[in-house]
Parts: structure tokens; C-alpha cells; sequence
């Protein structure tokens, strides 16, 4: 008989730790998600305590403020036993939220010139105009050699 990785013990038991995590952050995202997603907030369950990591002290003090909002939305939401609140400070809590990258998008000319002679045509007004500023927001930029 062969043992078993311990490792697929970790991730079993780091898979529920993390996922009653996220639960909390949802549980609390009307009050603190600003923060949480900023990246100047992590909270964490431990044992009876919740446990708030924050980037700053104005933030660790505001916390301190709406600690019994805090537990008692918690406690609303399903996570009983949740008596007391501690809050460390960090510079880095966690890595904040990436951000979605606008990419440019291009319309070919040809298409373009479609969308000019559609507006022409089309006798309704505010969507011949918004054809229009489509085929002008959407020119290709310029070739980098």
C-alpha cells in the first residue's frame, strides 16, 4: 500500500480556506469592497475571529468603526460563531484586482465606407449619427515599422 501525497491533503483543506474566504469578501463587499478591490484589504476567517489585513491606518481605523456592522452583516449571511474582529496593518495586503485592458479596435475601410453610405440612406437621424461616429472612432491607427 502506497501513502497518499500529502499534498493532496493541503489542497483539499487550502481549497476550503480559500473558498470560505471569498465568501466572507462577498458577504462584506457593500461595506469594504471599494477597498478589497483596490487591493488595500484582505479579510480572513480565524476560527471565532475575523481577521482584516489593510494597507493603511486610515482604512484600520475605519474598520474599527463599522466593527459591529461588520460581524453582524456576517453573522446575517451565514457565518455564525464570528465574535470578534482584529485588524493588522500591511503595505501589501493583496495584489489589487487587474484591470481590463481596453483594446482598440479597428474596422477596415471598406467596412467603414459602409457605415457612412448606411447613414446616408437611413432617414432616422440619431442612428445615422451613430453610425457615423462609428465610422469615425473606429480608424486604424497608425502602422509601427
Amino acid at each position: 500500500m502506497t501513502p497518499q501525497r500529502i499534498t493532496r491533503f493541503i489542497a483539499r483543506d487550502w481549497s476550503a480556506h480559500s473558498s470560505r474566504d471569498r465568501g466572507v469578501e462577498r458577504a462584506l463587499e457593500g461595506l469594504v469592497g471599494n477597498a478589497l478591490q483596490a487591493g488595500r484589504l484582505a479579510l480572513t476567517l480565524r476560527e471565532d475571529t475575523l481577521v482584516a489585513i489593510c494597507a493603511d491606518r486610515g482604512l484600520a481605523t475605519e474598520l474599527r468603526f463599522q466593527q459591529r456592522e461588520l460581524l453582524k452583516t456576517l453573522s446575517a449571511a451565514g457565518f455564525e460563531g464570528i465574535e470578534q474582529m482584529r485588524i493588522r496593518l500591511t503595505s501589501t495586503p493583496r495584489a489589487p484586482e487587474p484591470t481590463a485592458q481596453r483594446e482598440r479596435r479597428e474596422i477596415p475601410d471598406e467596412a467603414r465606407r459602409i457605415l457612412h453610405d448606411t447613414a446616408a440612406s437611413i432617414p432616422d437621424p440619431g442612428l445615422a449619427g451613430a453610425l457615423e461616429r462609428l465610422a469615425r472612432a473606429a480608424r486604424p491607427s497608425p502602422r509601427k515599422d
